[in-house]
């Protein structure tokens, strides 16, 4: 095998792997918050152990010229798994997953007034058709919208939200390598967490069970320390547009997941509506440039 099908098969891996953790979060009954300390503290761990086995280590020059961008990107991460987790609480995997990828609409509109890039009429159709996709899935035109399902919707766009934002802000680094950028940000995450969780209290609020602590590391070992190994080793290896075109199969085996495993109920315009935004922000990775694509 070749190293780009290999590279492929890796991001497809890591892919089916992320699109697993609406599901997985199910079963772990602790605060939003304990998701978050906990992810990161046991995936940063995982990642420190893979460098010591792979004889590499932290560049710790380059983590020093990037650290306040590291921290804010870091707080701002904070912010999208606390939003993430919180979306599962609160509505369907389907509707919290696919509300949290309008991340790539939010990310034009940013790049657009911080970055001053051309906001072309084929991204903003991209936008426009995105949006509309998520008031289908929301519901809210059907059967209009509980204050439970709501919040879900609400927290589940917050954290595409705050996604777009990290990747925007991550642009402003300088010669610091993925792996490196991410060891810190779960690092900062867990220093950041830990304090939060003890302030609100949501240490009481923990219920400690052998299938929730067995999920908790799963999620931190396994889809967060060696997948974001293995997905960073793909990343590096191939074209953009491959990446971001295999990144949607995360929320499109998270919406089957939901319905399949979880039997959470799919209508006919969560269907429609999951086509338009995925459609929109598929299409909207697509450069302009023929001879790059």
């Amino acid at each position: 095998m070749d190293k780009k099908n290999y590279s492929r098969l890796q991001l497809i891996f890591t892919m089916l792997l992320f699109g697993t953790i609406g599901t997985l979060t199910r079963y772990i009954n602790m605060p939003s918050s304990i998701i978050c300390l906990g992810r990161a503290f046991f995936g940063a761990i995982t990642i420190l152990i893979l460098l010591s086995v792979r004889t590499e280590k932290p560049d710790t020059e380059a983590i020093r010229r990037n650290f306040w961008w590291l921290l804010l990107s870091s707080t701002l991460m904070c912010c999208n798994w606390i939003c993430q987790f919180e979306a599962y609480k609160y509505t369907t995997i389907a509707t919290g997953t696919l509300c949290y990828y309008m991340q790539p609409v939010f990310y034009i509109l940013a790049g657009a007034v911080v970055l001053k890039e051309r906001l072309t009429v084929k991204k903003i159709c991209c936008v426009a058709v995105a949006f509309g996709g998520m008031i289908l899935v929301s519901g809210v035109l059907q059967i209009g919208l509980h204050f439970s399902e709501l919040k879900g919707v609400i927290f589940g766009v917050s954290g595409g939200f705050f996604y777009a934002m990290v990747v925007l802000i991550n642009k402003y680094m300088k010669d610091i390598s993925p792996v490196n950028t991410t060891i810190m940000q779960l690092a900062l995450v867990s220093v950041i967490m830990l304090p939060y969780s003890a302030a609100t209290g949501a240490f009481r609020e923990v219920s400690i069970t052998t299938v929730g602590i067995i999920c908790l590391l799963i999620l931190g070992v396994l889809h967060t320390g060696i997948g974001y190994i293995i997905y960073f080793d793909a990343v590096n290896k191939l074209p953009t547009q491959t990446v971001g075109i295999l990144s949607y199969i995360d929320p499109v085996e998270a919406v089957m997941l939901s319905a399949f495993f979880l039997k959470e109920a799919i209508s006919i315009y969560t269907v429609i509506g999951a086509v338009m935004i995925l459609g929109a922000a598929a299409i909207s990775e697509l450069t302009d440039d023929k001879k790059t694509a």
